[in-house]
């Protein structure tokens, strides 16, 4: 590609691969592309790029047809051998592989299928990555933390299940004999139509999501930019600092009195005086209930002795039944003691105030929230209008600041709203295009549900929901349980590699969260992201190289020292794409960790470089009419190359 005909040799004389292989290459002279390939060869995705791509791989002013990229393997120490073809004419790409364990060579990429599975591109950009990607991991608006643990833990298998028994049901329900075959297709239909539905808002939704974390990150961003260029304004600056403090103390006041208000709106006897009279008078006629029930069960019986009753009439057979029966309907104790309640309470609420009346105090309490809001309105006017000033009498950049932050608060808001659509459990059943989730899934359930009675398996359906309920609660503890390990772990290693600088991961949610700060260093950052994967590549029972394209650039001397000590103990091969301003401290601590260290180094054969030729050792060189690769600690330590020279 960028330097033909070149075979990088990671094993040497050595009957297995070292520790750590450095290989040194000049910009230009291609890291990116070498990454780039080694990805694309080892997951086979190439064969699903269009000719444009497989074309902006052909080296410049060079007339070959053909380009290839062959990946050796030790898989268990037995060899695998992946080939990438790419036809630079006819614009596709092809595989070989070449599996001596199992039937030599194949036309096409077929790795063994216990390897397979930890080829998916999703899994090797976890291992084959540039120093930007430990960096990523502690992005707030990332999911690389999350996507690298279900990677690293193969999480994605359990997807795999549901999906596989929910195709299964699918199946059966075909082959199933069906009662009616046009509400069948129907069904069918609309589950395959809202299923479609589910995706399109599953991924609206990450979006949506995405969105809101971005547009957060820069609007504070933008404010505090704001911020800081307005404060160069002095005396428009002082007013608007006082305006401020004058706005957040009317919103504390508004708060106040919209609690106040609530408290007197309580009171329904506040709100109309005909409240108050109206309960005056159920306890007047509540009063008319005084006979406790002792009382009157013995006034009665009593008087149905009588010869006479107490209006002086005779008490004839049937007044003694009509007596007996309307004795019932006076009070009992329990009735007795909720009655009293009530009139207790009628009497506290509605007893004359030597201050005012309860509707006196609702009416004093509105005209105070109603001057709350009055001045909190006028103190954000306020603001905003001191704000412009300053804006105006700032430049262009702060003008298109303000302009910048007002569409990303519009876009976040919108996303919000997006969010609180798709999370919502609300939204009318009737909905063509719903976008709730909750309800989404409750169509397809019952979809779902139809077909299997049509179809009867209704049996089956029961249990692939039950399959796919133990997956998705399995996925969700293994994910929490693996989370808890990783941090434990990371922290403990943490404290060795940043001694003099703690840092400590508080939690991961989407991606590594710092104890105490949204952020470190950009050397904080890439230590913590190198040590979280590391951890994670060494905790499971597979053992996984780790290739990375210039590790450890950005870090300060101390924190290459303690990185570089480190990296021998968590992976058993580090390959590491460098140029010569990254070796001081960080190779000399790989070297002190560890004998296993391959040295190699590569540059292009241009007009530039052609004095460096004739220095060239007497041996563990390789050359060819593009390019030389030098093997030996000495030569690596004291290569030095300007990217004039390379490029010339």
């Amino acid at each position: 590609m960028r330097c033909p005909d070149v075979i990088i040799d990671l094993v040497g004389s050595s009957p297995t691969p070292p520790k750590v292989t450095l290989l040194q290459m000049p910009n230009g002279t291609g890291k990116t592309t070498t990454l780039e390939m080694l990805i694309a060869t080892l997951s086979g995705v190439a064969t699903s790029w269009d000719d444009k791509t497989v074309r902006s791989y052909r080296r410049k002013g060079d007339d070959r047809d053909i380009g290839t990229f062959v990946v050796s393997l030790l898989v268990d120490g037995r060899p695998l051998s992946i080939e990438l073809v790419l036809d630079f004419e006819m614009g596709t790409a092809r595989y070989r592989t070449t599996n001596p364990g199992s039937g030599g060579v194949v036309q096409s990429w077929s790795p063994p299928p216990l390897v397979r599975r930890f080829l998916a591109k999703e899994f090797l950009g976890l291992f084959v990555f540039n120093g930007e990607f430990a960096a990523r991991l502690l992005d707030a608006r990332e999911t690389a933390a999350d996507d690298a643990i279900d990677a690293l833990c193969q999480l994605y298998l359990l997807d795999e299940v549901e999906d596989f028994v929910e195709q299964e049901w699918s199946r059966r329900t075909k082959q199933a004999g069906a009662k009616s075959d046009s509400a069948l297709t129907r069904l069918r239909s609309q589950l395959a139509s809202m299923t479609a539905r589910r995706a399109v808002i599953v991924q609206a939704r990450a979006k949506a999501e995405g969105q809101v974390r971005d547009t957060a990150a820069e609007i504070e961003d933008l404010k505090n930019k704001i911020e800081e260029r307005l404060g160069t304004g002095r005396s428009t600056r002082e007013q608007f600092n006082e305006a401020k403090i004058e706005m957040t103390r009317t919103e504390g006041a508004l708060v106040v009195a919209a609690g106040n208000a609530m408290q007197a709106l309580r009171q329904p006897l506040a709100i109309h005086p005909s409240f108050a009279d109206s309960l005056i008078a159920l306890k007047d006629n509540l009063d008319n209930l005084r006979l406790p029930e002792n009382t009157s069960a013995q006034f009665f019986n009593e008087l149905l002795e009588e010869d006479e009753c107490i209006c002086g009439r005779e008490m004839t057979a049937g007044a003694k039944h009509e007596i007996g029966i309307r004795s019932l309907r006076y009070l009992d104790a329990s009735e007795s003691g909720v009655v009293n309640a009530i009139k207790q309470d009628i009497g506290d609420f509605t007893a004359a105030s030597e201050t005012q009346s309860p509707s006196e105090s609702l009416a004093e309490a509105m005209a105070e929230l109603g001057a709350a809001r009055r001045d909190q309105k006028m103190a954000r006017q306020t603001v905003l209008a001191l704000q412009q000033k300053l804006i105006d009498e700032g430049d262009e950049e702060l003008r298109a600041w303000q302009q910048q932050l007002e569409k990303q608060s519009q876009l976040n808001a919108e996303c919000a709203r997006l969010l609180h659509e798709i999370d919502a459990d609300d939204e009318k059943d009737g909905a063509s295009d719903p976008c709730s989730l909750k309800l989404i899934d409750k169509k397809i359930k019952d979809f779902g549900s139809r077909i299997s009675e049509i179809t009867e398996t209704v049996t089956l359906r029961k249990q692939t929901d039950v399959v796919k309920g133990i997956m998705a609660r399995t996925k969700e503890l293994a994910r929490q349980k693996i989370k808890t390990e990783l941090i434990a772990l990371s922290n403990d290693r943490l404290a060795k590699v940043l001694a003099n600088d703690p840092l400590t991961i508080a939690r991961i949610d989407r991606s590594i969260r710092l104890e105490g700060q949204g952020t470190g260093s950009t050397a904080q950052v890439l230590a913590a992201g190198y040590v979280f994967l590391m951890s994670a590549l060494r905790r499971g029972n597979n053992d996984f190289p780790l290739v990375v394209d210039s590790p450890a650039n950005p870090m300060d001397m101390g924190r290459r020292r303690r990185v570089g000590g480190l990296i021998p103990e968590l992976c058993s091969q580090f390959v590491a794409f460098t140029i010569n301003t990254e070796l001081p401290g960080f190779v000399p601590a790989l070297a002190g960790a560890t004998d296993e260290i391959r040295y190699l180094t590569m540059f292009r054969k241009t007009p530039g470089t052609a004095r460096l030729l004739p220095a060239l050792p007497a041996t563990g060189v390789t050359q060819n009419d593009h390019s030389v690769v030098v093997e030996g600690n000495e030569y690596f330590m004291t290569f030095d190359i300007t990217e004039d020279e390379e490029d010339e």
